[in-house]
């Protein structure tokens, strides 16, 4: 498969230029996925539960383990999603040329924004507000992302399948 060939308006001496068209698509295109990663990290993340004993909540050290997961689901969901869109938009936008990289980083990194704030409002309340919990109860605690760096394997990602498409590309045409 070969990235989209540049349309020449004119008989072939200027390239026609993107249609706006075609960029908010993958941009929303991409928003979705955002929003279907970030209802995806809610489904599959096992975050930490707080236990209820007389003093309040309790976070054991055993189940402090399940923060780490939180995080590393959402980096493997924001790797995948972002590989391939990354992958799916150099083939539809190549005319972009090198513009489709800061295209690509901007659109990744809003996406994963856009997912961290879907798992975090539509996942488990934070702890502290649930109400009505007797003692031995176990409450999930609410999806957090505490670093940049989950956030930052999204654009990477995506331009790993920039470069990746690119590569495969030119490969394909010797």
């Amino acid at each position: 498969m070969k990235p989209a060939p540049i349309d020449h308006a004119d008989g072939g001496r200027t390239p026609r230029p993107v249609t706006v068209r075609r960029i908010v698509t993958a941009s929303l295109a991409m928003l979705l996925v955002g929003i279907a990663a970030g209802l995806l990290w809610i489904r599959l993340a096992d975050p930490a539960r707080w236990e209820v004993r007389d003093g309040g909540i309790v976070l054991t050290e055993a189940a402090a383990r399940g923060q780490f997961s939180v995080v590393v689901v959402f980096v493997l969901i924001g790797l995948i999603a972002s590989l391939i869109w990354g992958w799916v938009a150099t083939w539809t936008l190549a005319d972009l040329g090198w513009l489709l990289v800061p295209f690509v980083l901007v659109v990744t990194s809003v996406a994963a924004v856009v997912a961290w704030r879907v798992g975090v409002e539509l996942g488990p309340p934070p702890p502290a507000t649930v109400t009505g919990m007797s003692v031995g109860d176990r409450i999930p605690s609410q999806l957090a992302v505490d670093g940049l760096a989950a956030f930052l394997v999204w654009p990477i990602a995506g331009l790993v399948g920039v470069v990746g498409a690119t590569w495969s590309g030119a490969r394909s045409s010797d």
